[in-house]
């Protein structure tokens, strides 16, 4: 039987529908705002980052909410960052620097053999730069050659929202005054960092992106009551030209997203952090490394007979250094999007010229700075910075094995925001965000990472595959372990079981999923572009912040509601079934949140990857595809390794 063919009242349904769907996340996203300016002004940061990396923070209170996750974070309190400047040589179990600033090609963790050298050399450093640039980079005698350097690459962001073609070089003398100011409080934290760090991290241009990120959503004038922001670069050539002006790259952050006056005079007066400090911050969270020789030796030593089988797993929960993460992400998009991957993947590894695969630098190394568009890659960073482990020092300890501080006291278990006498409404609605970590894991969730049976990866992922090789048949160490979380459960949060670079990682895989059709249709050239430069992948959600407290006629959209519901009931129930679907498997992750009681021995159940059905905008639907993504990944790497024993 044929579909019946689209008339006027279904059209009206489906447009009504979606219409509602907005006004009622407007709604949410309105609560969510005076939720979130209350836990500020209690600085209540468990709540902030349990936010943050599930539901992300409004674009309005990004500049006062990211100091505060910045202030509590692990990756910052106890930091250790990848290095450009050094190599661990396995062989001579020695550091030996390197001869230029372009990192480790030879890393002692090892690539896939699918990966070739050119797109090592790609990820791990900026092909753009000549080496004799690097050389004087790294010699630090020449300050001024650095600041120049430095100075050019702030530039081209500026100069890419322009149809003025003049070079970036030459726009120190005819910027506005206002840009001026911004670049030099953009090159005076990167020359803070590069200071503080040089030994062990030399200046890249992605320092500079990193800058110009940050300073799309915090004022580097640090100033609450006006956020003088950046406006974020044009991604498409389609975009519509407009004159060079400083409105074209610096906005106050409140004409863009608005937030009434009554709840601006809420916000703190000042911030907790200047522009540098925040931003060295940030650079701590997005570099951050695990001490991967320690790992391998704990695990060598420990496991001796089985070290070499578990290295394609390990560690997949703990996090890696960026070959690693490397190395999963080409795993990954090999084993979840073959035909892409091939032809892509090919046609690449013939290009002497790696300036094809910059992509692979921005996405992996510097989570998502210049190729993604401000929207998205604030919402990559809110995931980032609301990263938090299970609030004790095993848990900790477990994803930053190099850690020699105790800090665990200052994480609740039950955050004040969920036990607010003051204000009921808000704890009641905080409650009610409650939900699955995305990158939940079947039986994840049962173990106490990091403490005495549980020390590393390998354990965890040997008890998960014991509990499924044998018949669902659990060991008395996880029916132990269950049976005291149950009594001694208090938290009603969920915490993070996976390292974040480890998910941005399957939401890369996640993006290219998104837009595989329409990269297999792209000629090689066309599909460098597009990965450089990404359109926007959540327009609706854009939309709504920017129209959050605009005036909305309810009763009339009622009656029209209601008129075409009187008219067509069966089309606007198929419009609202249709509108909720996600990118292509946000089904299973909703099914599992709605329950997020059910046994999880049953959840691996749900671990496919549904429909294509990619009609959403909204970065929750992205983000529960990739959480399909990653369980559908790791259980057919679980269930190869049984085959294999």
């Amino acid at each position: 039987m044929s579909a019946k063919p689209s008339t006027p009242d279904n059209k009206t349904a489906i447009s009504v529908s979606h219409h509602l769907k907005n006004l009622k996340q407007q709604f949410k996203d309105r609560q969510l705002i005076n939720l979130l300016i209350d836990l500020v002004r209690a600085n209540d940061h468990d709540s902030l980052a349990y936010i943050a990396r599930t539901s992300g923070i409004p674009p309005q209170l990004r500049h006062v909410v990211w100091p505060v996750l910045l202030k509590y974070h692990p990756m910052c309190i106890s930091p250790n960052i990848m290095s450009n400047t050094i190599n661990w040589d396995p062989q001579t179990r020695s550091y030996h620097f390197n001869e230029s600033n372009t990192a480790n090609n030879s890393n002692s963790n090892g690539m896939s053999p699918v990966q070739s050298t050119t797109v090592l050399h790609t990820i791990k450093s900026d092909s753009k730069a000549p080496t004799s640039e690097q050389d004087k980079i790294n010699s630090g005698a020449d300050d001024a050659y650095l600041d120049r350097i430095i100075s050019h690459d702030l530039r081209r962001y500026f100069h890419s929202r322009s149809s003025n073609h003049t070079p970036p070089t030459s726009a120190d003398s005819t910027a506005p005054a206002v840009e001026q100011e911004i670049v030099s409080i953009l090159k005076f934290a990167i020359f803070n960092f590069v200071n503080k760090w040089s030994k062990i991290f030399k200046y890249e241009s992605g320092l500079a992106w990193i800058a110009l990120g940050l300073a799309e959503w915090f004022p580097p004038s640090s100033c609450v009551a006006e956020p003088v922001v950046l406006t974020g670069r044009r991604h498409s050539k389609d975009a519509p030209k407009e004159k060079n002006s400083p409105d074209l790259n610096i906005n106050n952050l409140y004409q863009e997203y608005p937030l009434p006056s009554l709840l601006r005079s809420k916000l703190p007066k000042e911030y907790a952090f200047q522009f540098a400090d925040l931003y060295e911050r940030l650079l701590l969270v997005i570099l951050h490394c695990p001490d991967t020789v320690r790992a391998r030796d704990q695990i060598n030593r420990e496991f001796p007979s089985k070290s070499e089988h578990m290295t394609n797993y390990f560690p997949i929960l703990s996090g890696g250094d960026l070959q690693f993460q490397s190395t999963i992400f080409f795993k990954a998009f090999a084993s979840i999007l073959p035909e892409l991957y091939q032809p892509l993947m090919e046609e690449s590894n013939l290009q002497t010229n790696t300036s094809r695969l910059t992509w692979l630098y921005w996405w992996l190394k510097f989570s998502g700075a210049r190729a993604l568009q401000r929207q998205d890659r604030g919402r990559l960073w809110d995931i980032l910075l609301g990263w938090r482990p299970k609030p004790n020092m095993n848990s900790i300890n477990f994803f930053l094995n190099y850690n020699s501080k105790l800090f665990d006291h200052l994480y609740h278990e039950v955050p004040p925001g969920f036990r607010s006498p003051t204000n009921t409404k808000n704890s009641e609605y905080l409650k009610s965000l409650n939900k699955l970590d995305p990158f939940w894991f079947p039986d994840l969730d049962l173990f106490t990472l990091g403490d005495r049976d549980f020390p590393f990866d390998y354990n965890v992922l040997r008890e998960i595959l014991t509990k499924n090789k044998y018949d669902q048949q659990c060991s008395d160490t996880v029916d132990n372990k269950r049976g005291s979380e149950v009594e001694t459960k208090e938290s009603p949060l969920t915490y993070s079981t996976i390292d974040p670079h480890i998910q941005l990682v399957f939401i890369y895989v996640a993006i290219l999923q998104y837009n595989e059709f329409k990269l297999l249709e792209f000629e090689e050239t066309e599909i460098s572009e597009f990965l450089n430069n990404v359109p926007m992948l959540s327009k609706t959600d854009d939309k709504n912040y920017k129209k959050l407290y605009v005036e909305i006629d309810y009763n009339a959209v009622n009656k029209k509601h209601n008129a075409s519901n009187f008219r067509s009931h069966k089309a606007y129930s198929i419009s609202e079934t249709s509108s909720t679907s996600s990118l292509s498997s946000g089904s299973s992750a909703n099914n599992a949140a709605a329950n997020p009681n059910e046994p999880a021995s049953k959840r691996h159940m749900l671990i496919e990857l549904g429909n294509d059905a990619k009609a959403s905008h909204s970065f929750n639907d992205l983000l529960n595809s990739a959480g399909d993504i990653w369980r559908k990944w790791l259980w057919k790497e679980l269930e190869e390794n049984v085959n294999s024993e």
